[in-house]
């Protein structure tokens, strides 16, 4: 008897489990729908976007640490996991940039391409493809082909920023 009401128990909380997860998801679809964005909302946020990226390309191209930065989150729960497969914060970005920058004689990204999936009105990923040429100090060229940057972008007080980052790169390879 004991084996029949511990089974019978087993069923109804199994079933209760089953129904309340099924109920969850039908929520979470319904949220999806209401915060999707229309093909005009979504044009306007590519263009948003890529000029925070033209940012960072810009700020680049000047050797400029802060005008490169400027398009990413300053929150506590940045993060970003560079090629290197270390995973940073802001202000270690920030320094390995600066430490980087000053090596370096010249830097150009290039954009390829750029993909966007819209997640909800105010977060959008966006996968970035192109190239990095560089000079050293000491003259040497050089070029990353290709360098890809996935970045999550939030929209908060009217600004799109970079809340996480992922850049993957091919090795460096010395240009004659």
């Amino acid at each position: 008897m004991k084996k029949k009401n511990l089974f019978t128990s087993l069923i109804i909380c199994s079933s209760i489990l089953l129904f309340s997860c099924q109920t969850n998801d039908t929520s979470k679809s319904t949220v999806t729908q209401t915060t999707e964005l229309s093909s005009v909302d979504k044009e306007i946020a590519k263009k948003e976007i890529s000029a925070r990226i033209e940012e960072i390309i810009k700020g680049a191209k000047e050797l400029n640490v802060e005008a490169a930065i400027k398009p990413y989150s300053i929150d506590t729960d940045f993060k970003i996991v560079n090629p290197d497969a270390t995973v940073t914060d802001i202000t270690t970005m920030k320094n390995a940039q600066t430490e980087s920058f000053k090596t370096l004689a010249s830097l150009n990204f290039t954009t390829i391409k750029q993909d966007f999936i819209f997640l909800e009105k105010d977060l959008v990923m966006c996968t970035w493809t192109g190239r990095n040429e560089f000079q050293l100090k000491n003259g040497e060229k050089m070029k990353i082909d290709p360098y890809v940057g996935s970045m999550l972008f939030r929209k908060k007080d009217n600004e799109w920023k970079i809340i996480y980052a992922h850049e993957t790169t091919a090795s460096p390879v010395t240009i004659k």
